[in-house]
């Protein structure tokens, strides 16, 4: 099966499943290289991975409405910044406070700061809370 280990010209072949995979005149350098660029073409073009490439920013206010993922992570944040302004948030991950904790904010009124970053989803602009502190 396959090509000799001696002839590195030799048209890279397999078998998936007893189908014989054979790609006409390409030889393991160039089997990688398109491996290569196949893996960063499908990495870029996902959506909801990107950064927007600006740094990280912040905005204080007083917590609004809180959706919890699970026990540890937000599904959703909602605050109001001192202008009146409301900004809505979601997480990938733990952001530094629980959901719990996010509701005593809201109930006694203490304000918390959001560190986050735009990210290019599906949906389109999304606000993603990385860090959420007193």
């Amino acid at each position: 099966m396959g090509r000799s280990s001696l002839n590195p010209s030799a048209p890279v072949s397999g078998s998936l499943s007893g189908v014989p995979c054979r790609l006409p005149g390409m030889n393991a350098a160039g089997a990688v290289i398109f491996s290569l660029a196949l893996i960063f073409a499908v990495a870029c073009g996902e959506p909801g991975s990107r950064l927007t490439g600006q740094e990280p920013r912040q905005v204080a206010g007083m917590v609004v409405e809180v959706v919890a993922r699970d026990i540890d992570e937000v599904e959703t944040l909602r605050i109001r910044d001192s202008a009146g302004k409301v900004w809505t948030f979601t997480t990938e991950g733990y952001a530094g406070f629980t959901p719990a904790h996010l509701r005593e904010h809201q109930l006694f009124g203490d304000a918390v700061t959001v560190t986050y970053q735009e990210r290019d989803r599906l949906e389109g602009l999304v606000l993603v809370a990385s860090l959420i502190a007193d």
